[in-house]
C-alpha cells in the first residue's frame, strides 16, 4: 500500500500543468487511441471473425462425412447444441458401442439394431439436431435395458424412473420410443384433471407439467413444423416416421394443459404441431378425400385407412380449435370432420368394426377405442353420422356372432360331403359332426367374418347333426345346427356282357353264333 501511495504521488507530481499525451496501441499496423471499450469492441469482432472462419472450415471438413460423430459435430459448430449437450450425447454414443462389445445373445442383437437404426440416420443425413434428444434417449434406455433390466416381453412398455416417454419392445429392433403411448398416457391424465377441476377438485398439477415439460422436449422440425416421429422401421415405413393419431393427441394434450395450468407455452407448440395436418405424405398427414381431407396413421402409407386414428385425429384438432380458440385448428377440424363422416359407412360390417380400409375387423380393444371416440365426437359434435355409428358399434358389443349353415342335401355314405357356413364376426368356432357311431367331424379354428368351407364323409347311412358354435370377440357364444339325412349310394348299373369274338385267318366267328362276313 505505501508503493502504490508513492507511485500515485509521483504520477501527480512532476510535469506541472502539462498532462501526458495517452498512450496509443498498435492493432494490425495501425495506431490507435487508447479507449478501453473501443478496443475491446475491435479485438471481439476479430476473434468472433476468425473463430467464424475456423467453425466454417471445420464444417467443410465434415461435409462428405455421415458417422454419427460427424453430425453431432455438425450440431455443436453450427451452434445447434452446446458443448455440455454434446458431451453427453458422445458420452452416451461411447457407453452404447462399449454396452454392444460386451453384451453376447439376444442382448447384443437388440443393442446393435439400434445402433444401426442411429447410423442408418446419419448416413442418410436425417440424424439433425432437433432429432438428437429424442434419438439419444431412445438410445440410452436401451443400453440401460440391455446391461441392466429384465429381458421384456414381446411388445411390452416401460418407462424409466418416472419420466413421461414411453418405449415399447419391437423384437429385433430393440426398445423404442412410442409416442402415442407416451401422450395418450399424458392425456388420460389431463382429461381426468379437468373433470376434477369441473368438480372443484384438484389434482397434481406439478408432476403433470413436469411430465409434459418431458415430452415437449422431444419433437423434431420436420419441414415447417414439429411432430413426435418413431425411429424405427414398421411395415413398409423407414424413420423417421409420423402418426396423425399420435400428433393430434400430443396437440390434444398440449391444448389441455394451456387451459388447465395456465401456461401459453403449450398452446404455442401445439399450433406449431398442426402443419402436419396441412402437409402430405410422407412429410405430414394430410390427403384429400372426399368431402375434405382425411388425416392418415402412417405417413408413408397415405392410401391405407385406419378408422380410429383418423377419428381422433379430428378428436384431437378439435380441442386445438375449442380450448386453443384457433381458427387454424377448427378449418381442419372441419375438413376431417366432413371426410371422416362420409367414410364411417365403409368401417361397419353390420356385426362389427372394421380396422382398416384394407378389410380387416377390428380386434376388442379398437372396437371399443373406436366406440369410444365416436361417442366422444357425438357428445361434443352432435353428427348424427356419429351418433348412429356410436349406438350400433355399441350395441355389436352386446350381441354373439350369427351362423348360417347352408343346406345339406342328397348325402350319401361313404362319399364327401360339403359344409359350408358362415360368421357374421371373427369368433372361435367349433364344428362337430355326430352320428349314430359317435363323432364324425371335429374342428376348432379361429375364423374371420364370411363364408367358409369345410368336408367330411359319412360312414354310414342314418340321421347326423351338424353343430357350429362360435365365441365372438366380445365373449359372447353363438349356435347353429342341422339334422341330416345319409343314405347308402345308388348300386351302379351292370354293363351287358357283350359276345366274344375271335378271328381265324380272314373269318370272323363269333362264340354261339354264325360266320360273319369278310371285312372290307
Amino acid at each position: 500500500m505505501v508503493l502504490m501511495g508513492l507511485a500515485l504521488v509521483a504520477a501527480g507530481c512532476g510535469g506541472g500543468d502539462k498532462r501526458a499525451a495517452p498512450p496509443r496501441a498498435e492493432l494490425g499496423g495501425k495506431s490507435v487511441p487508447w479507449h478501453r471499450q473501443a478496443l475491446d469492441r475491435v479485438q471481439r469482432a476479430r476473434a468472433l471473425a476468425q473463430e467464424e472462419a475456423w467453425r466454417r472450415a471445420e464444417l467443410a471438413k465434415l461435409e462428405h462425412s455421415v458417422t454419427m460423430r460427424a453430425a453431432l459435430r455438425r450440431a455443436l459448430l453450427s451452434e445447434a447444441i452446446g458443448r455440455r449437450a454434446y458431451g453427453g450425447y458422445r458420452a452416451a454414443l461411447a457407453g452404447a458401442r462399449k454396452a454392444a462389445r460386451r453384451l453376447s445373445g439376444a442382448r447384443q442383437v437388440e443393442q446393435l439394431a439400434v445402433l444401426g437404426s442411429i447410423e442408418q440416420l446419419a448416413a442418410e443425413r436425417r440424424l439433425t439436431p432437433s432429432r438428437l434428444p429424442a434419438v439419444f434417449l431412445n438410445l440410452r434406455r436401451n443400453t440401460r435395458t440391455w446391461t441392466q433390466d429384465p429381458f421384456p416381453r414381446a411388445g411390452e412398455r416401460r418407462s424409466f424412473d418416472g419420466e413421461p416417454a414411453v418405449f415399447q419392445y419391437v423384437p429385433g429392433r430393440g426398445m423404442q420410443l412410442h409416442p402415442l403411448a407416451s401422450w395418450g398416457r399424458v392425456n388420460w391424465r389431463l382429461r381426468r384433471c379437468l373433470e376434477a377441476h369441473a368438480r372443484g377438485g384438484a389434482c397434481a398439477e406439478r408432476r403433470l407439467r413436469r411430465r409434459l415439460d418431458g415430452l415437449a422436449r422431444l419433437p423434431a422440425r420436420r419441414g415447417g413444423f414439429v411432430a413426435w416421429e418413431y425411429y424405427y422401421a414398421y411395415a413398409q415405413g423407414t424413420p423417421p416416421r409420423i402418426s396423425g393419431m399420435a400428433q393430434a393427441t400430443a396437440i390434444q394434450a398440449l391444448s389441455r394443459a394451456a387451459v388447465l395450468l395456465r401456461a401459453p407455452r403449450y398452446a404455442r407448440l401445439a399450433r406449431h404441431a398442426l402443419g402436419a395436418f396441412e402437409t402430405a405424405p410422407p412429410a405430414g398427414v394430410a390427403v384429400s378425400a372426399a368431402g375434405g381431407r382425411r388425416y392418415v396413421m402412417y405417413s408413408f402409407a397415405p392410401t391405407l385407412q385406419i378408422l380410429n386414428g383418423e377419428l381422433q385425429a379430428v378428436n384431437g384438432l378439435r380441442d386445438a380449435a375449442v380450448l386453443g380458440r384457433s381458427r387454424r385448428a377448427a378449418g381442419l377440424v372441419a375438413s376431417g370432420d366432413r371426410a371422416a363422416r362420409a367414410a364411417l359407412g365403409g368401417f361397419d360390417t353390420g356385426a362389427w368394426s372394421l380396422y382398416s380400409s384394407a378389410g380387416g375387423e377390428s380386434t376388442l380393444a379398437y372396437h371399443q377405442l373406436t366406440t369410444g371416440i365416436l361417442a366422444e365426437l357425438c357428445r361434443r359434435t352432435e353428427g348424427a353420422e356419429y351418433c348412429r355409428a356410436e349406438r350400433r358399434f355399441a350395441r355389436y358389443a352386446t350381441e354373439p356372432p350369427r351362423i348360417g349353415i347352408a343346406p345339406l342335401r342328397g348325402l350319401w355314405a361313404r362319399r364327401s360331403a360339403p359344409l359350408h357356413f358362415t360368421l357374421s364376426k371373427g369368433s372361435t368356432v367349433q364344428v362337430r359332426v355326430t352320428g349314430p357311431r359317435g363323432v364324425v367331424l371335429a374342428r376348432d379354428v379361429q375364423l374371420g367374418r364370411g363364408a367358409h368351407d369345410f368336408s367330411w364323409t359319412p360312414p354310414s347311412r342314418g340321421r347326423f347333426r351338424v353343430h357350429v358354435s362360435a365365441r365372438g370377440p366380445e365373449g359372447r357364444l353363438g349356435r347353429s345346427g342341422r339334422t341330416v339325412r345319409v343314405v347308402q349310394p345308388k348300386p351302379k348299373p351292370k354293363k351287358k356282357r357283350e359276345p366274344r369274338r375271335e378271328r381265324v385267318g380272314e373269318v370272323e366267328t363269333a362264340v354261339g353264333g354264325g360266320l360273319g362276313e369278310r371285312p372290307h
